[in-house]
């Protein structure tokens, strides 16, 4: 795929949302490495624009999610500041047109990942402070995609909520943390962080690794969800959801009646 070609289906792409979605463009690119090329193009676009950048959100952590989507590892995308929603907020009707809900365990960085292999010591060094979160994605796409879409639409970066902020103690357990997720008042599910690809460390070493590739890096201050530790929940407008997560609290947004 030439420059031209790329530039093209990125402005497609960046164009597109849950309200005016294009059709899905794995037959149009090679490889998943093309995708994130579509997908850095999109980025420095958005930044030159004045959106400001906070982390980045891996998908696909789970086994199960990857055969699904067609992939054998996960996909990341970037987050923004105007992504981003208070613990406790409505999120209104009209913002997000098929959003999900994910409940998630978020590592903030300390310090700068530099270099161009990460091992898990370095990783777990880097990490500040850790949150509990629910994330909100939203597809831009009209009919099925796999995980080069998802690599070239951003990952379906939509919204995010982030709990109260804890401080990482050396003898913190990351792969063994528990949450439950409750829908309109009822426990719908739970699950652990070890469904991260056995913990969230095991994520943030994978994304350091592979920006690493894509000539990108992790900084401090920046925020990585690591995937959801239960199966996304479709969301229909007055939708309320509290994740309850151990050790960490709770954080919680409702949706906006239509």
């Amino acid at each position: 795929m030439n420059t031209s070609e790329q530039t093209k289906l990125a402005a497609q792409v960046r164009s597109a949302n849950g309200f005016e979605p294009i059709p899905p463009l794995h037959s149009k690119i090679r490889d998943i490495t093309e995708a994130y090329e579509i997908q850095t193009i999109n980025r420095n676009i958005w930044l030159q624009a004045g959106r400001k950048q906070t982390g980045y959100k891996v998908a696909f952590t789970t086994l199960e999610s990857q055969r699904l989507f067609g992939t054998k590892e996960p996909v990341y995308g970037t987050l923004f500041k105007d992504m981003e929603f208070a613990n406790g907020s409505t999120i209104p009707e009209g913002k997000l047109a098929n959003p999900k809900l994910e409940g998630e365990i978020v590592m903030e960085l300390s310090q700068d990942l530099t270099g161009d292999a990460f091992d898990e010591a370095a990783v777990r060094a880097s990490i500040g402070a850790i949150y509990p979160a629910l994330e909100i994605p939203d597809s831009s796409f009209s009919g099925k995609f796999n995980a080069v879409d998802m690599a070239a639409e951003n990952a379906a970066a939509a919204g995010y909520v982030l709990g109260e902020r804890f401080p990482l103690r050396a003898d913190f357990d990351l792969s063994n943390i528990g949450l439950t997720m409750s829908k309109n008042g009822r426990i719908v599910d739970s699950g652990t962080s070890a469904n991260c690809m056995g913990s969230p460390l095991n994520v943030l070493v994978w994304l350091a690794n592979a920006l690493a590739i894509a000539g990108q890096q992790l900084r401090a201050g920046q925020i990585v969800f690591a995937g959801s530790l239960i199966p996304i929940i479709p969301v229909l407008p007055g939708d309320s959801f509290e994740a309850t997560v151990e050790d960490l609290g709770k954080v919680r947004c409702q949706f906006d009646t239509a």
